[in-house]
């Protein structure tokens, strides 16, 4: 059923925008810096400040007015974040600070608000979901025994970590079209998970599931055609 509804919805889309005295489509490229962190759902846990993560992605927007449009594409994501939490490690009791560096492949799917052309410019608003699936993880480890000592280590392939997440998108930009040609857009995006990505248990509680979600801005300079 759900199908058949998602069906006949890119139908009509493509009905109207073939009839219409606009554009039915735009694909275009996109590159923007972050500012990622990690935000813990455990008392024991704290986040341990930002980090910057950076992303690239392919852009598709289909047109079923003038000013609104469904985008989709797909985001590589190369972000992450850290955090601190008690921690054993062979039979001592101390502090872990943990930095996990994480890529994904987010697929978006947003709907696109544009105002009318303002001296050159059209602005707009976006919202949506984005799905995105784990392709490599990592971390680095410090651990602060009781004593003071510092022990750092590095895990690649880190498996502790979901292979989905699922976030919530918003964002605000502006557009400017070259000579009836390739438009120029800057976005400021937020995008904000909603499920969390860690498997494992804390080693001082082990009744205690660990429980973050990652979360991030990003300042994107678009192209399309």
């Amino acid at each position: 059923m759900r199908t058949k509804i998602t069906l006949l919805f890119l139908l009509s889309i493509t009905t109207l925008a073939a009839n219409a005295q606009f554009p039915a489509y735009y694909f275009g490229l996109k590159a923007a810096p972050q500012i990622a962190w990690i935000k813990p759902n455990v008392d024991i846990y704290t986040g341990n400040g930002v980090k910057a993560g950076f992303s690239w992605g392919f852009i598709s927007e289909f047109n079923f007015t003038e000013n609104h449009s469904i985008a989709s594409g797909f985001n590589m994501l190369f972000n992450g974040g850290k955090l601190t939490f008690p921690e054993v490690q062979d039979g001592d009791t101390g502090t872990m600070n943990r930095n996990y560096f994480l890529k994904y492949i987010e697929i978006p799917l947003t709907l696109k608000m544009r105002t009318n052309p303002i001296n050159g410019m059209r602005y707009f608003g976006r919202i949506g979901l984005g799905t995105a699936f784990k392709i490599g993880s990592k971390k680095t480890d410090e651990f602060i025994a009781s004593d003071g000592t510092t022990i750092s280590s590095v895990k690649s392939n880190y498996d502790k970590v979901t292979f989905a997440r699922e976030s919530l998108i918003v964002g605000l930009g502006a557009e400017y079209e070259i000579n009836n040609g390739p438009k120029l857009g800057v976005e400021l995006t937020f995008n904000n998970g909603f499920t969390n990505i860690l498997k494992s248990k804390n080693t001082t509680d082990p009744s205690v599931q660990e429980k973050a979600v990652p979360n991030f801005f990003e300042m994107a300079v678009s192209v399309l055609f």
